[in-house]
């Protein structure tokens, strides 16, 4: 038999490693050289991944209230993803440190949706009753965790 703490974990684990898979992918979308692109990528990974927390969570889905939600949470980043996207328009070099930026911040911003909705869908919430204006301050510590997640650390050669 089953246990419900048992199935509490594997929901968690399943939700985790969901979040870590659209998180790669919103940091893909990230190196994509024009601005608007990059920004509808991540916030197409990001729909996508809440739909299927909800459905991991057996929670009722709806497209638009999900854009909604996501266009709310989205006003947290758009001043980091400011310099970034200026950078994008740069030839060559300004592509490259803004490409490498902008993946950052779309795979961070990812786990960090991803993190706020486990934990919401984990407490019995669902889409209609999530307030979006509340969740800022745990986006932004959720953000800053998915930002170290995302860093690249680099090993230091042997002589």
């Amino acid at each position: 038999m089953v246990d419900a703490h048992s199935n509490s974990n594997s929901l968690a684990i399943k939700a985790d490693m969901l979040i870590k898979k659209h998180a790669f992918g919103s940091g893909v979308f990230g190196y994509v050289p024009f601005p608007i692109l990059d920004a509808l990528g991540i916030l197409a990974v990001q729909r996508r991944m809440l739909s299927r927390l909800a459905r991991l969570y057996r929670v009722p889905y709806s497209q638009s209230l999900a854009k909604d939600l996501l266009r709310t949470l989205a006003g947290g980043i758009a001043t980091r993803a400011t310099i970034p996207v200026a950078m994008k328009i740069i030839p060559g070099i300004g592509v490259l440190f803004g490409s490498t930026g902008m993946a950052a911040i779309g795979s961070a911003s990812t786990y960090a949706v991803g993190k706020i909705f486990q934990r919401h869908f984990e407490e019995g919430g669902t889409l209609e009753d999530f307030n979006a204006e509340q969740s800022k301050e745990d986006f932004e510590t959720e953000l800053k965790a998915g930002l170290k997640l995302s860093q690249v650390k680099k090993k230091k050669p042997r002589h």
